[in-house]
């Protein structure tokens, strides 16, 4: 069998092993604010280039509505096929009315 050696621990080793710790700790922290540091920008920038889609998706927007005003606007420019045949059935039937007398 093995001797089982014990050793004691004193105050000072506790408090050093205690601030062997807090310094592994506070390493990890400062490790992970660097991170959120360069998550934060990357995300500043995704930010940035969502407000250019914005921009962009408004001038569009802005550009399909005119669009529409104007298509919606040429019927009032414009005969409609269907008008424009019937016109035209009637205007033969006037031409041999008036081609009959």
């Amino acid at each position: 069998m093995k001797k089982v050696v014990t050793k004691k621990v004193t105050i000072d080793d506790l408090a050093g092993m205690v601030a062997h710790g807090f310094e592994s700790v506070h390493n990890e922290i400062g490790e992970v604010k660097e991170k959120l540091g360069d998550v934060e920008k990357r995300l500043g920038k995704v930010e940035d280039r969502l407000e250019k889609v914005e921009d962009r998706l408004e001038k569009v927007e802005d550009n399909l509505n005119t669009t529409r005003m104007d298509v919606l606007g040429i019927g009032d420019k414009f005969v409609s096929k269907h008008d424009f045949n019937q016109h035209l059935i009637r205007f033969e039937l006037l031409e041999q009315k008036v081609k009959a007398k």
